[in-house]
């Protein structure tokens, strides 16, 4: 290192080459090396440059031979005698033209390197001498880290003064993207000149492009000059290509001289002059299995081809049709197209059996377009629910055949299957029989004066169908349609219509009103993701599902308010082992729904779309009456427990009365003795008295003992139903067995305020009982159903009756207290309070009142 530095900088300098800057020298000598080099090269690369853009551009062999090896010879020659003449001039940099050239970029005065290389002439055996020479050379060396290498500056734009190397730079990169990765083969191509070829005048170019059918959704073909395959066979013979029919060729031919042809097997069609060195032509395919073109006796391209017909579609159910819980049709298919599923229609006739048991029904055949995913999939599966219980053919035998369409208009067939359209069953009579009328008027039109007086009659017991208005109209109207009609024919519709909506409206109410709207903004958002609706317009009809579940779901929860109200057992009983969704996990699914098809995942939502229908088809009363028998006999457990347990409390109160009594005899025998009655008779009534209290006491802790055993028993019982018990309850045992130790020996009166306790621990854990009741349903049933019934059964137990008061008394048949029986309580409480200020009365008996107190 230190002899090549030492070789720059000079002869004798090895002994201060780390003295000196030398990166920076190395860099500054080779700044110059450029500044000369560059500026004697320039020429002469730039010529190369233009020589590589030319081949990139493919220029070169569109030449004829001889004059594309004169423009390679141009080419060379030129970029050597500039290369020749700009080096005739150049001298390499030396060391000292390096060091003066950091002298100089750095601005530093005096030659400091130059100063630096010398050496101590005079008086180097004086120290004061030798100390000024290195503390000068030490002010050198700390001015090096001032100095700067400098950008180089060759000056050839004063040589180029028109700009060409900026030309010739995008020139190169202009042709480099449109070679792209040909650029190899292009390079060898300008190196490679072919004497046999003509010139760019005398070839006919051939440009040929085959469009399919738009239906297809294929790319148009292009046909190279790489595949031609001469009329007479050339080794390397091109592979087959698929076209697909009615398929249109597009050829363009370019030069040659005379009228060129298209040829289809053995037909030819000649093309049109578009002037005198283009032609052009447009034909259809529908059959052949070779395409050429063909200028006079040359053929420019000829092509083995296969025209590829297109098939029909298929389609298949893939689960049998089946009937959803709430009455409607499943209908599961797959269906798959060469091209593309256009619609997806399920047909449904009446079988011969159907149409002469009722000769007045329409033989019209049913259509119903069923939801495709996706824009024209070549396969689509998919499930779909449809409402036809207000047809006039439910509960009718059809035949259903789905039919697939693609976009040529071709139809596929599934198997024909035989069917019981699904049929709305009705429970309520005045709703049943509307029904009834309703299916007469069907099936015999000539009736409809039987339907009309049937109908007037129905109208006139509005308690039948509880007092309703609407109904009452309703019921009116279809009689007076019917009776007032002139067309039979026209009236009958919409009075069926009227009918169906009437009986509806009797059985559920508001309920199957929502859920015909539920369902048809359901359908809406699917058609919807189906085709190419706009985000504006989606996110308008997820508002309107999501209004439209909100309103099902009020309509439940106002239907099951009616059902309670009217002492019924709602259908819909809440099974615990269930999965459930609660009204937050819906606006979640729906708000993901939206967000995915904004985002541009349609097909995702729609499939969470499916999945929503799919649950609230499924996913309600069918899921949970499949288990209300469960559900049933665990409220019946429930309902059974909080009996026993009122019966518990009855009968510790009773036990409790007694030992009051009992406690005062006592207290009145202490008293007489203490008197000094000590005649034989009442010295016998006292020992009466004593065995009398020692009795009870007996009879009494057993009785104890009994009520602390059924208490345990329940207690497990409600630890099975509920998983847990009342903490009160517990509380209520521990006073029960403070109790019989009392009782067992002989002291009613201590036995007196744990029996108190018990009943107030009673009393307290049959409201914590019912509460968890509650609480539990309305977990098991996430928030939905089970909040709905805590709210509406406010008071209530599971089944709807009336829950215990904390007083322990059933009021199952208690009626709402009048103003005497409100007044008739305060009296007994003023009289309670009198007794508690009489302050004469034994502690017992007070504390007694004051819990009779307490209670209210």
């Amino acid at each position: 290192m230190k002899r090549r530095i030492a070789t720059l900088l000079g002869p004798g300098a090895e002994a201060e080459a780390l003295a000196l800057p030398h990166t920076k020298l190395i860099a500054v000598w080779l700044v110059l090396m450029w500044e000369r080099l560059w500026p004697a090269l320039w020429l002469a690369v730039s010529l190369a440059g233009l020589f590589a853009a030319v081949a990139l551009f493919d220029v070169l062999p569109l030449l004829p031979g001889w004059l594309h090896l004169a423009a390679l010879v141009g080419f060379a020659a030129a970029v050597l005698l500039a290369a020749i003449r700009g080096l005739r001039a150049f001298r390499p940099p030396t060391a000292a033209d390096a060091r003066r050239r950091l002298e100089t970029a750095s601005g530093v005065p005096h030659r400091p390197l130059t100063a630096l290389l010398d050496h101590q002439a005079t008086g180097t055996a004086d120290p004061a001498s030798r100390r000024l020479w290195q503390l000068h050379r030490q002010r050198l060396r700390e001015a090096m880290a001032k100095w700067r290498v400098g950008m180089p500056s060759p000056g050839v734009p004063a040589r180029d003064r028109y700009g060409l190397r900026a030309f010739v730079f995008l020139a190169l990169l202009l042709a480099g993207i449109g070679a792209g990765g040909d650029w190899a083969e292009r390079l060898d191509r300008a190196f490679s000149p072919h004497f046999g070829r003509i010139g760019l005048a005398d070839t006919a170019s051939l440009d040929l492009f085959i469009t399919p059918p738009d239906y297809t959704g294929a790319a148009p073909l292009y046909l190279s000059a790489a595949d031609i395959a001469s009329a007479e066979g050339t080794p390397a013979t091109p592979e087959i290509v698929q076209i697909p029919v009615d398929s249109v060729v597009l050829a363009r031919v370019t030069g040659g001289g005379t009228l060129p042809n298209l040829a289809v097997d053995e037909a030819a069609t000649p093309f049109e002059a578009i002037d005198g060195r283009s032609y052009e032509i447009t034909h259809t395919l529908t059959a052949g299995s070779r395409i050429a073109v063909e200028q006079g006796r040359d053929t420019l391209g000829a092509w083995p081809i296969a025209i590829v017909p297109d098939a029909p579609p298929t389609i298949a159910f893939v689960t049998p049709t089946a009937e959803s819980e709430r009455a409607a049709l499943r209908l599961d298919f797959q269906a798959a197209d060469d091209y593309g599923i256009e619609t997806v229609t399920a047909r449904l006739e009446l079988t011969a059996e159907a149409t002469a048991a009722g000769p007045g029904l329409d033989t019209t055949p049913i259509e119903i377009a069923l939801s495709v995913p996706g824009r024209r999939p070549r396969e689509a599966r998919a499930a779909s629910y449809h409402d036809l219980t207000p047809h006039p053919w439910a509960g009718q035998p059809v035949q259903l055949t789905l039919v697939a369409t693609d976009s040529a208009g071709q139809e596929g067939l599934s198997e024909t299957v035989d069917l019981v359209l699904p049929e709305r069953e009705f429970t309520h009579p005045v709703a049943r029989a509307v029904i009834e009328q309703r299916r007469s008027l069907m099936l015999d039109p000539d009736s409809h004066p039987i339907v009309s007086e049937v109908l007037d009659t129905l109208s006139l017991r509005p308690d039948r169908y509880y007092d309703d208005a609407v109904v009452f109209l309703a019921l009116r109207t279809a009689s007076r349609r019917l009776a007032l009609a002139t067309d039979v024919a026209t009236a009958i519709e919409p009075v069926q219509e009227l009918l169906w909506d009437t009986a509806l409206r009797i059985e559920d109410g508001e309920l199957s009103i929502a859920e015909r709207e539920l369902r048809e903004a359901q359908q809406a958002l699917m058609e919807a993701l189906d085709g190419d609706a706009t985000d504006q317009e989606i996110r308008e009809l997820m508002d309107e599902l999501r209004q439209a579940l909100d309103e099902y779901l009020k309509a439940m929860q106002e239907n099951l308010m009616e059902q309670l109200a009217r002492g019924e057992l709602p259908e819909m009983m809440p099974d615990p082992n269930s999965q459930t969704i609660d009204r937050d996990q819906l606006n979640e699914m729906l708000e993901q729904m939206q967000d995915l098809a904004e985002s541009g995942s349609r097909d995702a939502a729609r499939d969470l779309l499916a999945q929503l229908q799919e649950m609230l088809e499924n996913l309600q009363a069918g899921v949970m009456q499949q288990q209300q028998q469960q559900q049933q006999n665990q409220s019946n457990q429930a309902m059974e427990l909080m009996e026993q347990l009122q019966d518990l409390t009855r009968a510790q109160q009773e036990l409790l009365d007694r030992s009051f009594r009992e406690s005062q005899q006592n207290q009145q025998q202490g008293q007489q003795g203490e008197q000094g009655q000590q005649s034989q008779q009442q010295g016998q009534q006292g020992q009466q008295g004593s065995q009398s209290g020692s009795q009870f006491g007996r009879e009494g802790a057993a009785i104890q003992e009994a009520l602390r055993r059924a208490l345990g028993d329940m207690m497990r019982q409600m630890d099975d139903l509920t998983g847990g018990i009342p903490m009160p309850l517990g509380r209520a045992e521990q006073s029960m067995r403070q109790s019989e130790q009392a009782l067992s020996q002989g002291q009613a009166g201590q036995s007196i305020q744990p029996q108190a306790d018990s009943v107030d621990q009673l009393q307290q854990g049959l409201q914590d009982f019912v509460d968890q009741v509650l609480e539990q349903m309305a977990q098991q049933n996430n928030g939905q159903i089970g909040s709905m019934m805590q709210q509406l059964n406010s008071g209530r137990d599971p089944l709807g009756r009336p829950l215990p008061n904390s007083g322990g008394m059933n009021t199952e048949e208690v009626g709402i207290p009048d103003q005497a029986d409100v007044q008739r309580a305060r009296e007994i409480l003023n009289e309670l309070r009198r007794r508690l200020g009489q302050r004469s009365r034994s502690s017992e008996e007070l504390d007694y009142i004051e819990r009779l107190i307490r209670q209210f």
